[in-house]
Parts: C-alpha cells; structure tokens; sequence
C-alpha cells in the first residue's frame, strides 16, 4: 500500500490529492472564521439607555400585513418613537387600516405617494420620504410583513444600534415542511456570512427587514443618489455607503431578531435572493473575491473528489477527508444555529446544503442576464 501511495501515482493523480486537500482547507479556514466572527461583537444591551426613534415602513398594497403586525410594534414597552408609514401608492385597504390605527396609536403616522402613470418610481422614494419626514436622528427601517412577539424588541435594538449603521437577524417562524425550512436554512447560512464579513469590517449588504442608520448619515449620502433608478439596493447599496460614514455592526442576538410574515414566504425568500444578486456589482473587487473564494473552493471539491474516486484508489483517505468536513462543517453550523435558537435545522441542514449551491448559481445565471438587459 505505502509502495503504491508513493510512488505509482501519476502527475494527474498527484494534482487531484493535491488540490482536493487545497480546496477542503480553504472551505475549512471559511468555517473557523465564521465561528469566530460570527458574534464576535455581541454585547450586553444596556437597557437603561435610550434615544427617541423614528421607525419606517413603506408599503404598496400590503393592508393585511399591516392590519396584522403593526400592533406589536406600536405597543412596544420603550418611552419615546414614532412609526411612519409611507403608503407608495396603494390601491387596497391600506388607508383604512392606518386611519383605523392612528385613532388608537398617537405615535403612529403616515404619508401617502400618490399613484402618477407619467412619474414611474420604486421603493427608494418612499423610503427618501419616510427618512425626510421623521422627526429623529436614529432611523430603523422595516417591511410591512416584518413583526416581532417582543414587547422590549425596540429597546434591545436601540441598545446595539444607536449612532451606527446596524443589520440584524430576521426569518420565518420556526414550521414543518421540507422546502419551507430549507429557505429558512438558507437565511441562516446568508446571516452567518453576513456578520461574519460585518464583524470583520468587510460589510457587503444589509437587510431591509431589519436595519437601523442615521437620518443625518442618510442625507449626508444624498440618499439613493447614483443609485436611485435602480429596482434593488436599497438596503445593500445604501449599507455599502453609510458603511463609508459610520460605525456598523450586525446583531445576531435572538432577541434583536424580526420574525417575517410566513404568507407568500416563496415569493419573500425569491425576492430576497433576487435583489441581493442584482446588487453585487456594487460591491468592492477585493471583497467580492473573498466572498466567492468560499464557493468556489466548495464546487471544485465536489469535482477533485469525484475524479479521485474514478482516478485514483485511495478510497480511505478520500472517505476520511470527507467525514472531517462533514463534522467539522457541521459543528460551526450547530454553534451559530444553536445561538440563533434554530437548532431544529441543524439534521436536516446536510441535506440543505447539498441543495443550496443549485439554486444559487440559478439566481447568479438570472442577474447576470439582467445586468446584460439592463
């Protein structure tokens, strides 16, 4: 056996043991330093301290989020904020519920674009009128369908966010269902890269469900300028140039988390992926090297260790490879899950992430089309 490792293994066979060993350590090296990183700047909230907030939330056509989730944010046990709501030309009940609402709640109120067949526009104008007209420095910013179950979700957010450009953990509630919880899945694993490159001031993108800055930040940047026509970006180009201007942070402390509706979570998740795609050509060179180094590592892997099988006979070294990335894989998976209190994804995430690098080369072949398009 050592004669035959040794000395009767061709060149071709050499370089299939050689890079399959390069690409497990450099998947390896990506999993330690999302370990490391993942929550690396976690703090201890301070609840004491508190800053008046104003909290935006644009919305077309979306009356029964609305009806649904604004009461857990307007009943929010912190002393000084105020809810915006920019209706972006609705055509539903969505002045009905917020008539309905700002009866109730003297701290809710909202502003209406109305509909202009002659001024086509998206949902960057109604995030520039939401950040105008509040009336405090410190924004957050939410969707419609985001909610929270957390009477103190505002006062642990402010605690991590006030004075910077802050993104922190959202996804669907915890159900069954195979696909349903493989997009789930996929939220987790983009979290954990996200604040991962976050805490290691490398940020890349933000999240629209659950995001914080600075109305003086904001305009300082002009706002969307450069950017403004563009369908997607408001979160991740926007967090990209405050980046520029401010402190940032990511939390991934479950009670900063925003729980997203779960009706037409398909489209949700669809639109997520979509958005962040288009986006990606506004992330610095060297980054998006980084952050595609890990994936591509991971699909040549998959290829060395299939041509190794048909090529070689070192069955057992191949098979001891890849239970050491299965395990070690697996347990920076558990770690981060377990602190983000999914751990009932941690089984069935080794049958996700054999289904994960499908769909994301399918979502970067339909931006990269796009861009040609546009």
């Amino acid at each position: 056996m050592e004669t035959y490792f040794y000395h009767t293994l061709t060149p071709i066979q050499w370089l299939l043991i050689i890079g399959l060993v390069l690409t497990f350590f450099i998947d390896l090296i990506y999993s330690i330093f999302y370990l490391r990183k993942f929550k690396s700047k976690e703090k201890t909230y301070i609840h004491s301290e508190t800053i008046p907030v104003s909290i935006i939330i644009c919305a077309q056509n979306q009356a029964q989020y609305l009806e649904k989730n604004l009461t857990g944010l307007l009943t929010q046990d912190y002393p000084e904020y105020e809810i915006i709501v920019v209706d972006n030309g609705s055509v539903d009940d969505t002045e009905d519920v917020l008539i309905r609402l700002k009866n109730i709640y003297q701290h809710l109120k909202s502003t209406k674009i109305p509909i202009d067949e002659k001024f086509k526009h998206n949902k960057k104008l109604a995030i520039t009128i939401g950040v105008k007209a509040a009336k405090f420095d410190q924004i957050i910013h939410l969707n419609p369908n985001s909610f929270t179950y957390s009477k103190t979700w505002l006062q642990n957010t402010v605690a991590n966010a006030q004075g910077k450009l802050y993104n922190a953990y959202s996804n669907f509630e915890s159900q069954k269902g195979f696909f349903y919880n493989f997009l789930r899945y996929d939220i987790i694993k983009h979290t954990i890269k996200l604040a991962s490159f976050t805490n290691a001031n490398k940020i890349y993108a933000g999240n629209s469900f659950n995001m914080s800055f600075l109305k003086s930040d904001f305009l300082a940047n002009k706002g969307y300028a450069g950017n403004a026509h563009f369908e997607a970006g408001y979160d991740h180009i926007l967090s990209l140039d405050l980046a520029k201007k401010s402190k940032y942070t990511f939390s991934t402390n479950p009670d900063s988390k925003i729980t997203i509706d779960t009706k037409n979570y398909y489209n949700t998740w669809k639109t997520i992926n979509k958005h962040y795609f288009r986006s990606r050509k506004y992330i610095p060179l060297k980054r998006k090297l980084l952050l595609d180094l890990e994936p591509i590592a991971q699909f040549l892997f998959a290829v060395l260790l299939i041509l190794a099988l048909v090529k070689t006979q070192l069955y057992f070294a191949l098979l001891s490879i890849c239970i050491a990335r299965f395990f070690i894989k697996g347990y920076c998976f558990k770690i981060s899950a377990r602190h983000l209190r999914e751990e009932n994804l941690f089984l069935s995430s080794y049958v996700y992430v054999l289904l994960r690098p499908l769909y994301k080369l399918l979502f970067y072949i339909q931006s990269q089309i796009y861009s040609k398009r546009s």
